[in-house]
């Protein structure tokens, strides 16, 4: 069989894929970011329960960004009862969004399913966004916030010996960026990693970015536009840092 054949999606995946076919369209260039910036999906968002039924005291805090950005967000949830005495583990979270849309509520229903169920505090950073803010801003960004997370863990209740970077999308590919940072910075040192079909290669050429051309709710002409919003004619080159893309590591 072809690898060029995309295997077919999970009947139940494929139910849900065509009811929100419409809200996240599966195709879009550059001209469609503003539109799909205005559209239901951010105020969706905005409806979520953060507390997860009064399970976490939740807290928006502006912290310094990289020198000479602005200030970046913070959404901290802290569990309301700790399962546990003394500093809990971080979960800090990059949300997704194909680097062109998106904010610190994107995603985070799942970390915060997962802090309450262990015992944790959710971090979850904002970032500034391409086209307007390419490489490197949006992964200073997050670095920024990471290292206000590890310095100020004590005071949100968190351990800062224990943070695990979390993201999809978008989002795991700069929580991958994140990990290598700090391994070459000598900063914050993550006890792990949770990557959700994270955004790592720019050159949209691997055998499932053509499986996929069509396809989904990212599919290949979508990847193209992110990567490029990120790095403009560099995507794609023989230079392009792995710090916006952890393929090239």
């Amino acid at each position: 069989m072809s690898t060029m054949v995309p295997p077919p999606f999970d009947p139940e995946l494929a139910a849900v894929l065509e009811v929100i076919k419409d809200v996240l369209p599966r195709e879009f260039t550059m001209d469609d970011i503003p539109a799909l910036r205005q559209g239901p999906g951010i105020e969706l968002l905005a409806q979520l329960d953060l507390t997860m039924d009064g399970a976490f005291e939740v807290e928006d805090r502006l912290v310094p960004g990289p020198e000479g950005a602005p200030e970046i967000s913070l959404l901290i949830c802290r569990p309301e009862e700790p399962v546990r005495p003394g500093p809990l583990p971080v979960l800090y979270h990059v949300h997704g969004g194909g680097m062109v849309v998106g904010n610190n509520r994107v995603g985070v229903d799942a970390p915060l399913a997962w802090a309450r169920e262990l015992g944790a505090v959710v971090v979850s950073v904002e970032y500034r966004l391409a086209p307007e803010h390419p490489h490197p801003a949006p992964v200073d960004d997050v670095w920024a916030g990471l290292l206000w997370t590890a310095e100020n863990a004590k005071e949100i209740g968190g351990d800062p010996d224990r943070i695990v970077l979390t993201g999809a999308s978008a989002g795991g590919g700069l929580a991958a960026a994140l990990a290598l940072l700090a391994r070459d910075r000598g900063g914050p040192r993550p006890i792990g990693q949770m990557l959700l079909c994270p955004m790592l290669d720019d050159r949209n050429d691997t055998p499932s970015a053509h499986q996929m051309a069509g396809l989904g709710v990212w599919d290949r002409t979508a990847n193209e536009t992110g990567w490029t919003a990120l790095l403009g004619e560099r995507r794609g080159g023989a230079d392009v840092s792995p710090y916006a893309a952890p393929a090239r590591a």
